[in-house]
């Protein structure tokens, strides 16, 4: 059997053609020729962290090689040939490491030392204002290293993150003298917000209320120095203050209410038995209220009785800023009372009621909820008048932005004026000595910003002789709440300096400080 099988396949074999054999070996042939060859590595030069080194591989890419080699890339670091490039053999790959860096450096600056002069403080005594402190400023640089070696420091950030502050000394100038001061007359202060009497000396002094709520807006003494008539706050929607008087002659008297509201403006007529006010609504605009422009009079008796309430004027417009209101002036004879409105001067007679303008001009604009007003006073004998009148714009524009303010001498008959001195500022609140032959006002050190000036204290004659600058010495701080007063003798000078009261003799040099804590707003003096 098995030969015959062995017999059966050779039959077969050399059955088969020539052409199939053929075939067969092609195909065998094909298949070994597709079989890809070994690709040879390439032969590479790889620079990175400070050392050079030559690889094969069979790397792709670049990107590739480098993770081959375990070198890792940092954000900022940078490769040349780039990641994505292919390895070609004899290729040099350079990895650059850098690193950017912020370095921030701190230095101190230097404070200034200012030795201030004040003519109140004893001389040769110094104080410490204001301790001094460096300043502290901060600049932060940007650096770019590339393999350990800097390229680049730019500065990004230069603040100063506080300011120096100055250390400030006070020395004193103020000659020795003795606290306490000899007065004439009586001589009432408001401070914190409550009334003082101070009679024969400046250590006498008694509290004459205990409110703590006078709102300074009427303060004033009767000519003879008896009464004190002034306006406390009222909180409310109704009313804003209300018009108070009191005895200054016995330390029992009881403040009485007046049961009059709302009072702009209020003074004694030299009798010392009547008094006039002036009145205001209240308004949910500012400032608060707007002016009726009124005029009141009424004499408050010896047994303490409001009598003979009279309306001398009836409530008007009062021009293109009479909401702010009139301001008087009674004058020394009872006669008449000067007004003064934002626009205008004149004179009230209280007999025929009648208003007689003696001066006009362009208001000033503020420019805010306020409106100035001239100041008013009385020569003794009453014949003349000295205000402050506003000027023409020096550079002729627009009269009412003027910040030209002038002091003058108004003839009260209307019959002539005359300008006693020019750019003394809007707050220079002109003051008549008793004699009525010296004038006293301030000046201000900045005549075109007086609504912020300080003042200096002046004097000149009635005929615009004479002009003297007393106060302050010579390189020391202005006074910068306007107000003055003469004694009744007018041998001294009274005014509030840095929230204090300051008594000058006419003559001296420096005043003497009679209160200390810096809180009177304002005084008078009969």
């Amino acid at each position: 059997m098995h030969k015959r099988g062995s017999q059966a396949q050779a039959a077969l074999h050399m059955a088969l053609p020539p052409l199939l054999a053929g075939m067969l070996l092609t195909l065998a042939l094909g298949i070994v020729a597709c079989t890809p060859l070994p690709t040879p590595p390439s032969r590479v030069v790889v620079v990175a962290d400070g050392q050079r080194q030559a690889v094969e591989t069979q790397a792709p890419s670049v990107a590739a090689l480098l993770a081959e080699l375990e070198i890792t890339l940092k954000d900022l670091d940078r490769v040349d040939p780039p990641e994505t490039a292919q390895v070609r053999d004899g290729m040099t790959i350079t990895v650059t490491r850098v690193l950017e860096r912020l370095e921030s450096i701190t230095n101190t600056l230097s404070f200034r030392r200012q030795i201030v002069r004040d003519a109140t403080v004893p001389e040769n005594e110094t104080r410490l204002l204001q301790a001094g402190r460096p300043g502290v400023r901060e600049q932060v640089y940007r650096s770019v290293w590339e393999d350990g070696v800097l390229k680049t420091r730019t500065l990004v950030k230069d603040e100063v993150i506080r300011e120096p502050q100055d250390e400030i000394l006070l020395v004193g100038e103020r000659p020795e003298f003795a606290v306490t001061q000899a007065l004439t007359g009586t001589l009432v202060i408001l401070e914190r917000q409550d009334a003082w009497l101070v009679r024969q000396n400046t250590a006498s002094r008694r509290q004459l209320t205990a409110f703590g709520d006078l709102d300074g807006r009427v303060f004033t003494l009767s000519a003879d120095g008896q009464r004190l008539l002034f306006s406390r706050v009222i909180t409310g929607e109704q009313h804003f203050n209300a018009l108070w008087v009191i005895s200054t002659a016995q330390a029992d008297d009881k403040p009485i209410p007046l049961e009059i509201y709302d009072v702009l403006w209020a003074d004694w007529a030299p009798d010392s038995r009547y008094f006039a006010w002036t009145t205001a609504e209240v308004s949910d605009r500012p400032p608060g209220w707007r002016g009726r422009n009124d005029l009141w009079r009424a004499i408050f008796t010896d047994r303490d009785i409001l009598t003979g309430k009279q309306q001398l004027l009836q409530p008007e417009a009062g021009g293109g800023l009479g909401w702010w209101g009139t301001r008087y002036q009674w004058s020394p004879q009872g006669d008449r009372l000067a007004y003064s409105r934002p626009d205008e001067v004149g004179i009230v007679e209280v007999r025929t009621k009648q208003l007689q303008p003696l001066a006009r001009f362009a208001p000033y604009r503020t420019y805010s909820s306020w409106a100035w007003n001239p100041d008013v006073a009385w020569s003794s004998e009453g014949n003349f008048i000295a205000t402050v009148l506003h000027g023409p714009a020096p550079d002729g524009g627009d009269p009412e932005d003027s910040p030209v303010f002038d002091l003058w001498l108004l003839e009260a008959s209307g019959a002539y004026s005359m300008q006693l001195a020019s750019e003394v500022g809007m707050w220079t609140m002109p003051v008549f000595s008793p004699d009525g032959e010296t004038l006293l006002f301030g000046e201000a050190t900045l005549p075109y910003q007086s609504h912020i000036s300080a003042y200096r204290l002046c004097t000149l004659d009635r005929d615009g002789s004479d002009l003297r600058c007393i106060f302050p010495a010579e390189g020391e701080p202005a006074i910068q709440v306007p107000g003055w007063w003469w004694s009744p003798d007018q041998a001294t000078l009274a005014f509030i300096y840095r929230g204090n009261l300051h008594l000058l003799k006419r003559g001296e040099r420096f005043s003497v400080p009679i209160t200390s804590e810096g809180t009177v707003t304002t005084l008078d003096w009969q």
